[in-house]
């Protein structure tokens, strides 16, 4: 964990970033005062999914994907689901 005062962070900027982003702690000095902290954004659970292979990114968009037919009549479906559930 290395320590960057304001100025410092406002002249390297781009350096101070990038070591952020390889997986360093940076604490952000105000006169010697720690104010802020930057670190590397944490991976998102789809990330760490496809990482290990248990989920694939989509390959197409949803609005790409032919829509869904109804099978049957829809009124007397949701009859038959409202009447069991009354029993």
């Amino acid at each position: 964990m290395s320590t960057v005062g304001i100025r410092e962070l406002k002249q390297n900027a781009s350096a101070v970033v990038s070591s952020a982003a390889a997986g360093e702690v940076i604490t952000i000095t105000d006169r010697g005062r720690p104010v802020a902290q930057l670190s590397a954004l944490a991976d998102t659970v789809i990330d760490r999914l496809t990482a290990t292979g248990q989920v694939r990114r989509a390959h197409r968009r949803m609005r790409d994907l032919p829509a869904p037919t109804a099978a049957g009549d829809v009124s007397a479906s949701l009859a038959e689901m409202r009447d069991a559930e009354r029993y």
